[in-house]
C-alpha cells in the first residue's frame, strides 16, 4: 500500500490580492478624507482661468484653506508672498455663508502682498 502525498495549498496569490486590496483602500481613504464641503455662491458669467491656480478657499466657519491645508493669517502672508514671487495666480472660494470680514481680510492680505486674484469660484445655474 502507497500513501497519498498530502496535497499543499498555496496561498501566495490570495496574500498578493489582499496586500493590494489593503493598498487599494488606504489611498482612497486620503482621497475621500480630503474634501472640503464649501456651498459656493450663484453666478452667471464665467471666463478662462490661467494655468493651475493656487485655490485659497474660505469656509462657512471663517476658516481659510491656502490648497487645501488650513493657514493662519500670518501664515497666509507668508504663503501669498512666496506665490506672488511665483507669480501664481489665486482662485477664491468663499462660501456663500463665509462671514464678509473673512473674504474681506483674505482678499486684503493678497493685495498687500502682490498676489493677483484670478477669480472667484461661483457655482453655476445649472449646478446643483
Amino acid at each position: 500500500m502507497s500513501r497519498r502525498a498530502r496535497a499543499e495549498l498555496d496561498i501566495t496569490p490570495l496574500i498578493d490580492v489582499l496586500f493590494m486590496l489593503i493598498i487599494f483602500f488606504v489611498l482612497t481613504a486620503n482621497f475621500l478624507q480630503g474634501k472640503i464641503e464649501v456651498d459656493l455662491p450663484q453666478g452667471e458669467t464665467a471666463s478662462e482661468i490661467g494655468e493651475s491656480p493656487l485655490l485659497l478657499t474660505v469656509r462657512k466657519d471663517g476658516v481659510v484653506l491656502w490648497d487645501g491645508r488650513e493657514a493662519a493669517s500670518e501664515e497666509l502672508a507668508s504663503l501669498a508672498a512666496d506665490a506672488a514671487v511665483q507669480k501664481r495666480e489665486v482662485l477664491l472660494a468663499g462660501d456663500k455663508e463665509a462671514p464678509y470680514g473673512a473674504v474681506a481680510r483674505v482678499l486684503e492680505i493678497l493685495r498687500r502682498e502682490g498676489l493677483d486674484l484670478a477669480g472667484l469660484a461661483l457655482q453655476g445655474e445649472d449646478s446643483p
